[in-house]
């Protein structure tokens, strides 16, 4: 149990880097997009490659791309060895801050 418990409680204090291990990705919720991805690809995960046909949210984070359509998310992929990781990122107050995961 504690084994568990220690990176969890990492986690919700901003030891990002510590999702390579936990992978609980709502400890990544409600963060600024910048710090998490600065984080994830310091611990060796990569941007997933964007689609031609996607549109970016922005010109800063072209990886983010936007769907169309009453119920579209904007989302941004990455990838680490086998495992792949899909992160809603919304715009709040003039911040990206990733939302969720799908």
């Amino acid at each position: 149990m504690r084994k568990i418990i220690l990176p969890l409680i990492m986690l919700s204090l901003g030891a990002l880097p510590q999702f390579a291990q936990a992978q609980d990705s709502s400890a990544l919720w409600g963060k600024k997009y910048a710090e998490v991805k600065s984080s994830l690809l310091a611990a060796g995960w990569v941007l997933a490659p964007v689609a031609e046909d996607e549109t970016p949210m922005t010109e800063d984070y072209p990886e983010i791309t936007c769907g169309n359509g009453a119920m579209a998310i904007c989302s941004v992929g990455f990838m680490r060895d086998k495992t792949t990781l899909a992160l809603v990122v919304e715009p709040i107050e003039n911040t990206l801050v990733v939302t969720g995961e799908y």
